[in-house]
């Protein structure tokens, strides 16, 4: 397997360095996409490393967070990264799904899923940058089309014939990054480089054994812990944050993944809850003995004309109309 010392990567390239949680936030933010960065024990600062080099659809990054992280992205959407620990141990999880990574374990985030994310202290990464739109292209060219991420898993083992070609194909196209401009390959060659890359970035990768991927009934575990935490409290005050608290995640990745499998937000889903709760007790209570305004209250509706709005849209007849059935 291919050896790749931190201290080589984009060697003699500036290094943008700093101990400040904020600042480190800010850069990574600037350069790859929005995201939450927290350091996992009670030392607040980071002693982050960063260098970068993109060229065209690619590019290669050494990152160093010099702390124990977590974090937590909002989403990569336009592109794809292949994260290799050079040293240490990091993991990743997606829905149900973690992989642990290290020298011989590669991750490789989804662009359409939350994903969150932990480093361990000497855990410096050699990252790879693919934009998803040249990634389609070298696809389209290589099995006919099929969709990157479709066919991406979450982990690439770099132990693998492919794994290692992968590897090689990385530090080809590092070594011509690097290189001094006199000595860099034609244009035409920098071109075929990074779509081998590309090429074998895709032949090491294998189909995601994902039980994030919907058959129309199942869920991730996010969302159905969520459904179930708003079933027991559904009558209660509840608010987005105190949901994402009580469930472990930020606001954005309970939002996202909300979005993703069901169409709702939080706050849809939990009216849509309260909404069923409140037909049932319409449907059970005799109207001599109840009103539609107390069943409505008891369900978390404190505006009556707006329950009523919302019950006919949702179920095609107003609420009087079920109590009276």
């Amino acid at each position: 397997m291919v050896r790749i010392l931190p201290r080589d990567v984009l060697r003699g390239r500036p290094t943008t360095a700093t101990t400040d949680v904020d600042e480190a936030h800010q850069k990574i933010a600037e350069l790859f996409c929005g995201h939450e960065l927290a350091p996992r024990t009670r030392k607040s600062a980071v002693d982050m490393k960063l260098r970068s080099l993109h060229r065209g659809d690619v590019g290669i990054e050494f990152l160093d967070y010099g702390a124990d992280v977590r974090i937590e992205p909002e989403g990569l959407q336009d592109f794809h990264l292949v994260q290799i620990p050079l040293a240490g141990h990091a993991s990743m999880q997606v829905g149900d799904v973690s992989v642990d990574s290290g020298p011989r374990m590669a991750t490789v985030p989804p662009i359409d899923r939350p994903f969150s994310m932990s480093w361990d202290n000497g855990s410096p990464h050699l990252i790879v940058y693919v934009r998803r739109t040249a990634l389609e292209r070298v696809a389209l060219s290589l099995n006919g089309g099929a969709e990157p991420q479709g066919g991406l898993g979450y982990g690439m083992d770099l132990t693998t014939a492919a794994g290692r070609a992968f590897l090689r194909s990385v530090v080809e196209l590092h070594d011509d990054l690097v290189s001094k401009p006199q000595a860099a390959a034609p244009v035409f060659v920098q071109g075929l480089l990074a779509d081998s890359m590309m090429s074998r970035l895709l032949m090491a990768m294998e189909p995601p054994a994902d039980p994030v991927a919907r058959d129309g009934e199942s869920e991730s575990r996010l969302v159905r812990e969520c459904r179930e935490l708003l079933e027991r409290h559904a009558f209660e005050e509840l608010t987005v944050p105190d949901i994402a608290e009580c469930l472990g995640v930020s606001v954005r990745t309970l939002q996202t993944a909300l979005r993703a499998e069901t169409g709702a937000s939080p706050s849809e889903l939990l009216r849509s809850i309260r909404l069923d709760r409140a037909r049932d007790m319409l449907l059970e209570s005799d109207p001599r003995e109840q009103t539609v305004t107390a069943i409505a209250e008891l369900c978390g509706f404190t505006h009556q004309g707006r329950f009523s709005a919302l019950y006919l849209q949702t179920f095609g007849e107003l609420p009087s109309e079920s109590l009276r059935r």
